[in-house]
């Protein structure tokens, strides 16, 4: 059978971005290749599969609309037989440590988990493996907040590796909402895998959805990893998920969009306690007033 080896370079930040247009072209999973301030991101698809690479290129280039810094983008594409492209891409995932408490490894690996709480991850065709620097930021501030019991959101769950995070850390319960029906299904099929099932309701929805699932509404950490402008536009929904007190992390944000996405949650009622930084990418930390 013949495929189609598809390679998108640009900026960094775009990688999340170029990762999920591949993924909707067909692709079952990608890999990327760290280029310093680019990347290049990679999959292969059935030959069959109705690639429009210019089409590609142009809202790679587009992504400039949503505060994205694509630069230069190159699209590479050609025709390979008998290469298992799952095979290719799972070379370039890792076991990760992260924090105090965990470590991420690939469902294909056996690892030693040395006291850590074992994520054991597929990512499917939904984007979330904990090696990109907004959800390391993520997981890294869930390993400082969460505590026992505490009912924890995640909003656009993805692979659904944060929520299934908080529910090893001892959170419960927790709900993880995504718009993407895929994406639903690859994090209840990871949720079974880690054996967190009963503790994380997994749904399709955003916020609100959250809100309805959630015993009272309320929960002590919010936890978003999704595109600066969206996170923005639903701050007040956001911030009436946390319960008085509670802890909203917001990742998923590229440097110049920090100022703003921040004075939106401040507007809405979220005092904002800190910004994390790594690469080009920021994840902010706060607190609900009242």
């Amino acid at each position: 059978m013949r495929w189609l080896a598809l390679r998108v370079e640009a900026g960094a930040e775009c990688e999340d971005a170029v990762a999920q247009m591949l993924l909707e072209a067909g692709a079952h999973g990608v890999a990327v290749e760290d280029l310093g301030h680019r990347r290049a991101v990679s999959a292969y698809l059935p030959g069959d599969s109705p690639v429009d690479v210019d089409g590609i290129r142009e809202r790679v280039e587009k992504l400039a609309r949503y505060g994205l810094h694509p630069g230069p983008v190159q699209v590479t594409a050609g025709w390979i037989r008998d290469e298992d492209w799952a095979e290719s891409w799972k070379r370039h995932y890792r076991p990760l440590v992260v924090g105090r408490r965990l470590l991420v490894k690939p469902a294909w690996l056996d690892v030693e988990p040395a006291g850590r709480e074992v994520i054991e991850l597929d990512p499917g065709m939904a984007f979330g493996t904990g090696h990109h620097p907004t959800t390391q930021l993520c997981l890294e501030a869930l390993d400082e907040l969460v505590r026992r019991g505490d009912p924890v959101a995640d909003v656009g769950t993805g692979s659904g590796i944060l929520a299934i995070a908080a529910a090893r850390l001892g959170a419960e319960p927790v709900v993880a909402v995504d718009v993407d029906p895929v994406a639903v299904q690859v994090a209840i099929d990871n949720c079974r895998r880690n054996g967190v099932e009963r503790r994380v309701r997994v749904a399709r929805g955003s916020a609100a959805t959250a809100k309805n699932l959630l015993p009272g509404g309320q929960a002590r950490t919010v936890v978003v990893n999704i595109l600066a402008k969206v996170i923005e536009e639903m701050a007040g929904e956001l911030v009436a998920l946390l319960a008085p007190g509670g802890r909203l992390v917001a990742g998923g944000i590229v440097a110049p969009a920090a100022a703003g996405v921040g004075a939106g949650l401040e507007r809405a009622g979220r005092r904002v306690d800190e910004e994390r930084a790594r690469d080009e990418w920021r994840c902010l930390i706060g607190t609900r007033a009242g």
